[in-house]
């Protein structure tokens, strides 16, 4: 009973020692592409669920023990992994853009999704097609480039194009929804913004990629 008791004051004592040798550490997570903070980025003990993430400075604090490792990640970015010794106190971090993950995720309203499942339900018209074009309203710019999508002009001159995406009218009517810099607008709004000043016009023709959009997103 004696020897049993020492092991387990030793054990305590030896898990005492080790936890009050943890050091608190500070820093700066940025980007390296334009050394601006980045917030939100995440701070990790390797092997753990202990961490934390930084503030809207890109800042953050952690206490952690010599010899752990802290993993560095955002979304987008290459993950960094760094060794705490007994003298750590700051690392500052700077992480670099993972060409291959942007690559292979497109941005669905507020989620991601892989771009192989939502490809074929995506186009894309690009500034300098709209540019060549000169169209008198956007939408003349989407005749003919993207695949599934109808425009047909009106009868008097200056009146609003017919739109149909997959020739499908919604509950909502036959215009489809628009999204300006993830506000949702209509074709009346799309006309009053200058084809020269559209840096893209994504068209969204499948329910997985406008199910956030409800109802609205049914054309």
């Amino acid at each position: 009973m004696k020897k049993n008791l020492l092991l387990s004051t030793l054990f305590l004592f030896f898990s005492f020692w080790a936890w009050s040798q943890q050091v608190q550490i500070s820093g700066v997570i940025k980007s390296a592409a334009d050394n601006l903070p980045l917030p939100g980025a995440s701070v990790v003990i390797k092997g753990t669920v202990t961490g934390t993430t930084t503030d809207v400075n890109g800042k953050y604090t952690l206490k952690a023990s010599p010899k752990q490792v802290l993993v560095f990640s955002f979304v987008g970015l290459n993950s960094q992994e760094i060794t705490v010794t007994a003298n750590t106190t700051t690392i500052n971090v700077l992480l670099t853009e993972n060409a291959v993950m942007m690559q292979e995720v497109v941005v669905v309203g507020y989620g991601t999704q892989k771009i192989t499942k939502v490809s074929g339900a995506i186009s894309t018209v690009k500034a300098k097609d709209i540019e060549r074009q000169k169209p008198v309203r956007v939408e003349e710019a989407l005749q003919g480039r993207v695949s599934g999508v109808s425009v047909t002009q009106g009868g008097s001159p200056g009146s609003k194009p017919t739109v149909l995406i997959r020739g499908i009218p919604s509950f909502s009517g036959t215009d489809p929804t628009v999204i300006i810099d993830g506000v949702p607008q209509t074709l009346d709004d799309l006309n009053s913004i200058s084809a020269t000043d559209i840096e893209s016009v994504n068209v969204l023709k499948d329910a997985s990629t406008t199910a956030i959009y409800g109802v609205k997103g049914g054309n």
